[in-house]
């Protein structure tokens, strides 16, 4: 069987690897973060088919400050796929950080009515990334751009959940002060594998406030049985070590953490359609 995040590394941003054969129904789900959006589409399956990634720069501390910037990635990304696939895609969903809801609902939805998209779903991000790890008891710290979020899952559903803003722009900003260079620069130090364990040693004061954010929330909870670190910052090696030592709980990575939380906004559309049918 074929393991769909695994599969997603393939496909994002490679019309060449796409497949729309054989689908029946089509969902997008997309992800606005602080310096990347991301469009996935499942099948009703949930097997991702395409799936497109694009720098931006239209949210700052979890909210859309940039709408006509967001409408037109978000555009962008959808007629690309929609250029390859031989039937419509009408469906999709989409979510927002924790505790930004009362900003993000209606312009997050406003963007998918705008690239021809029935809403079928909003969720919190945390909710959307345990759609894909499936945590009974335990907690998400999803580490994005702007902001990490901490959300506590009981019995499957999330209990609580909170938002700081400080994320990989931070990690950047201080390898660009450090190193005298400017941010795009040093965005491009941060992923370089062959500067890893310089990287690792200027930013490590950031990642250590980030696990101590994440231990503060944490700590009000007892029987935690794990701690799942997801988000595009995470995948820096030697960064979900660093959180460890701080949250002082069983804490792992999944692989590819930056699509855990894009693929499980499009797995949601199911989860609402499915309910639909049943009515």
């Amino acid at each position: 069987m074929t393991d769909p995040i695994e599969h997603l590394r393939k496909i994002v941003n490679h019309p060449e690897n796409w497949d729309f054969s054989g689908a029946k129904q089509l969902y997008a789900g997309v992800d606005l973060g602080t310096y990347k959006t991301i469009a996935i589409i499942i099948d009703e399956a949930g097997m991702p088919r395409a799936a497109g990634m694009r720098k931006t720069e239209v949210a700052r501390s979890g909210l859309i400050i940039d709408y006509v910037g967001a409408l037109n990635a978000v555009r962008e990304l959808m007629q690309e796929i929609r250029k390859h696939c031989p039937v419509p895609i009408v469906n999709g969903a989409t979510s927002y950080p924790p505790k930004t809801e009362y900003a993000n609902l209606k312009t997050t939805t406003y963007i998918l009515e705008g690239v021809e998209l029935e809403v079928l779903n909003v969720l919190d991000e945390p909710t959307a990334a345990n759609r894909v790890l499936k945590i009974e008891n335990g907690a998400i710290v999803d580490v994005g751009g702007g902001t990490t979020g901490i959300a506590v899952i009981k019995n499957g559903k999330v209990i609580y959940s909170n938002d700081e803003a400080t994320g990989g722009v931070h990690l950047s900003l201080v390898l660009a002060g450090n190193y005298k260079i400017s941010y795009e620069e040093a965005e491009k130090i941060k992923t370089d594998k062959d500067k890893n364990r310089e990287v690792l040693t200027v930013v490590r004061p950031v990642i250590e406030k980030i696990g101590s954010i994440a231990a503060t929330y944490l700590d009000e909870f007892d029987d935690l049985e794990k701690v799942c670190l997801v988000g595009g910052t995470c995948e820096l090696e030697g960064f979900s070590d660093i959180v460890a030592q701080n949250i002082r709980l069983e804490t792992f990575r999944p692989k590819f953490p930056q699509f855990i939380t894009p693929l499980g906004i499009a797995l949601s559309c199911l989860d609402v359609n499915g309910s639909r049918a049943r009515d």
